[in-house]
């Protein structure tokens, strides 16, 4: 198993349990793309199931947006440049166009 893996994977597991953890499940499911059911789960699994999840050889997340949203944000970007911040909104704003809403 390739260790990147592991460690994106036991990353992503970690924030979702640490957010379920705290009462922030509506979060969890907004920013990690969770379903409620993976909320009920991870809410349950102690650390050790966390790793032994992690160890599978694909991800445990998969990107919500399609190519063609990342290709016009990238397309933009050559063009916009900017401020980490900024560079985030436009980012945001492209992807909410396909379907996608935030809280924020």
């Amino acid at each position: 198993m390739d260790d990147n893996i592991y460690h994106l994977n036991l990353d992503y597991l970690i924030l979702a349990h640490e957010l379920i953890q705290s009462g922030r499940q509506q979060q969890a499911m907004v920013s990690l793309g969770l379903t409620p059911e993976a909320v009920s789960i991870l809410a349950q699994m102690p650390v050790d199931q966390l790793k032994a999840l992690a160890r599978s050889d694909v991800f445990s997340f998969a990107p919500r947006f399609p190519a063609s949203a990342w290709r016009t944000f990238l397309r933009n970007e050559i063009v916009g440049g900017g401020a980490i911040e900024q560079r985030a909104r436009r980012l945001r704003l492209v992807l909410g166009k396909s379907g996608v809403k935030y809280d924020s």
